[in-house]
């Protein structure tokens, strides 16, 4: 029996093989967030790194059998399995990771899809090779102009995952073909032996277990490409598709209706932006009327997410709340309302919480 026959049954729990049970599941497939309150550092260890698949994962993908097709639109077609990609120059980026869809129970109406809570991002220290590095080997044709990459998970009705990548987002550097995550194998639930990391972008763009990286020369109309990860208005107009994912910032700790104690409480959390680092992160806890700016902890590069720090005394017992918004180098500053869209993607506005004070 092939990999894309070997299934996934089971997929409300454990959660998976080297995954702790401390992530929250959403209660259908291979969903679960990150439970951030337990993350001390920028870096999510690989058990608390959160999981998300369209489809149901290959049942077993062993490191000995993964083998990456690349072809198409390409002077001399390649096939790598994991130990000749082991063997070409490797890169080490520190990189966040967002499904389109984080924070999705926000929206007002909801939008279509898992309703995530505010967690479905992670950052890791992930290694590999530079995509750029093995369309450079195989000789990408002039006429290119994406990239298709297709994962050894299918759906249903037996169709593979696949998803389309601009040529030019997909030469960039800082785009792997990455199997190591932390200094260890990539977990097999986060796209193990090997997968795509496309830095900035929604998480949609960094494939799981690819088995084939195939150079188009004309624009790839997939289902993940054409009828999802779009950006649909109220009067039912695509405008747009999801790429970089915006500026925004959201509390770790406490969560929504926490109780916590009175007296000085350090509240902290995480920013990031697809668009240029974060720059600032300001609370508030006058109802928005003025911010202050939090103590920042970066991670390692550009392409890292930054912790957040405030020291705050509540203001009595009872009910009190705080707002956080960040602002990255480029000028972008979460809004107070995002627009809505259909499918619920790319929720970046000014998240509060609030909190009872014993």
């Amino acid at each position: 029996m092939g990999y894309s026959e070997q299934l996934v049954t089971d997929t409300q729990a454990p959660p998976y093989p080297g995954k702790s049970s401390d992530l929250i599941s959403l209660g259908d497939g291979l969903n679960y967030s990150t439970p951030l309150d337990h993350v001390a550092r920028t870096i999510v260890d690989n058990p608390l790194f959160f999981l998300r698949s369209n489809n149901p994962p290959p049942r077993k993908l062993a490191a000995s059998e993964w083998r990456v097709r690349i072809d198409g639109r390409v002077r001399q077609p390649l096939t790598l399995d994991l130990e000749a990609l082991r063997a070409l120059p490797s890169v080490t980026h520190e990189v966040w990771l967002e499904c389109a869809g984080n924070s999705r129970s926000r929206w007002n109406p909801p939008g279509e899809g898992n309703q995530w809570d505010d967690q479905a991002i992670s950052d890791a220290r992930f290694t590999g090779v530079a995509l750029v590095t093995l369309l450079d080997q195989a000789g990408v044709e002039k006429d290119a102009i994406e990239v298709v990459a297709t994962g050894y998970d299918v759906d249903g009705k037996g169709t593979p995952f696949q998803r389309g990548l601009p040529l030019e987002v997909a030469r960039d550097a800082s785009v792997l073909l990455a199997y190591e995550m932390n200094g260890e194998p990539i977990p097999a639930p986060n796209g193990g032996p090997a997968r795509l990391v496309v830095p900035r972008w929604a998480g949609i763009a960094s494939v799981k277990w690819p088995s084939h990286i195939e150079v188009v020369n004309e624009p790839f109309q997939g289902y993940y490409n054409a009828e999802r990860y779009i950006l649909v208005d109220a009067d039912g107009q695509t405008t747009g598709k999801v790429r970089e994912m915006p500026v925004k910032s959201i509390a770790a700790w406490p969560s929504e209706g926490e109780h916590i104690r009175a007296g000085l409480q350090t509240v902290f959390g995480f920013a990031w932006s697809g668009s240029a680092p974060i720059e600032r992160v300001e609370v508030s806890t006058d109802d928005q009327r003025s911010w202050t700016e939090a103590k920042l902890t970066r991670g390692d590069g550009p392409l890292a997410w930054t912790r957040w720090e405030f020291a705050w005394t509540p203001p009595g017992r009872g009910s009190a709340s705080f707002s956080v918004r960040a602002t990255d180098a480029a000028g972008n500053t979460q809004p107070r309302q995002a627009r809505w869209n259909k499918f619920g993607y790319q929720m970046n506005a000014i998240l509060t919480r609030t909190v009872s004070v014993e």
